[in-house]
């Protein structure tokens, strides 16, 4: 399980630099325009990414995370920023990710306080597979935007090439 989860947190970095690349195609009101999606804009779904990733990571780590407001909350309204914020974090998931336990639950609270408790294994597909949902929804985005969207496959994920 391991190999795995360190296999997706090298995905995650590559399909986000790969994304937030053909992002950088658009002006900035438009990434910032409503498109109708869950979280309105295409900066509105990054930042509610960046938020839940900012989250798990402190319940992973065991750190406080007063910072939260909400799960719409913009973390940063300027792209470059965001972008370079989203490359942190997607760092620190490399570096956290083969340190985790893949056996156990985690304990932690949810977004509303409650205490909550999750087999690691879950945990762990769920902050990927969340990352892939919201995504494949600014893809979507971008597309309709009018500019061709990268391919974001794992079967595109170049293994052996890519450098962290």
């Amino acid at each position: 399980m391991r190999e795995h989860f360190i296999l997706f947190s090298r995905y995650n970095l590559w399909a986000n630099r790969t994304l937030y690349g053909a992002l950088t195609a658009l002006p900035p009101e438009e990434i910032a325009r409503d498109r109708r999606g869950f979280f309105g804009s295409i900066l509105g779904t990054l930042n509610h990414l960046l938020v839940g990733d900012r989250l798990w990571l402190a319940r992973m780590a065991g750190e406080d995370s007063g910072w939260f407001t909400s799960l719409d909350q913009i973390l940063f309204a300027d792209f470059d920023t965001l972008r370079r914020e989203r490359e942190i974090s997607d760092r620190k998931i490399l570096d956290l990710v083969p340190a985790l336990p893949v056996d156990g639950d985690l304990t932690y609270r949810d977004s509303r306080g409650r205490p909550r408790q999750a087999p690691w294994p879950v945990v762990l597909g769920h902050l990927f597979n969340h990352q892939t949902h919201h995504r494949g929804q600014v893809h979507g985005m971008l597309s309709h935007a009018g500019y061709a969207p990268p391919p974001l496959d794992l079967i595109y994920f170049p293994r052996n090439d890519f450098q962290p």
